[in-house]
């Protein structure tokens, strides 16, 4: 009778350890991952202002909402294991005065990828992914394939 009774707790004790790991949010797009870090800040709404994706296992997206609804952000995001995880969130609020038309903010040469600002009266060249901001008309976030 007692280890019926044990066998039975323990059976229970797997059940509730299963369902809770289940139930764990998962990642199945990069937009969830970018959703997965405003737990701190849910009741903000992510506002993604656009997408690049630098090959099938890391998209950079541009967005604004997650610290406060001012600040623009980087996320780079992965894929891990089948599921998206935002790795580096790097703030992206303007160029630096007296740095150029065109700066270069980001070089990752792991993944072969560059970021930056070019301000909006200068030409873009067709190797640039250009970002517009809503609300902003002077500068804009330009990323391009170095690989």
């Amino acid at each position: 009778m007692k280890s019926s009774i044990i066998f039975i707790i323990m059976s229970f004790v797997f059940l509730l350890v299963g369902c809770n790991e289940s139930s764990q949010e998962t990642a199945n797009s990069p937009e969830d991952a970018l959703r997965m870090i405003e737990v701190e800040n849910g009741e903000r709404e992510i506002n993604v202002f656009g997408t690049h994706k630098v090959n099938e296992d890391l998209v950079l997206i541009v967005f604004r909402g997650v610290m406060n609804d001012e600040d623009i952000w980087l996320a780079d995001v992965h894929k891990e294991d089948g599921q998206w995880i935002a790795k580096e969130i790097v703030q992206m609020n303007g160029p630096f005065e007296g740095n150029g038309e065109i700066q270069t903010l980001i070089i990752n040469d792991d993944f072969g990828y560059e970021v930056g600002y070019i301000e909006s009266n200068v030409p873009i060249t067709e190797n640039l992914n250009v970002v517009e901001i809503d609300g902003i008309e002077d500068w804009k976030i330009w990323i391009k394939q170095s690989k």
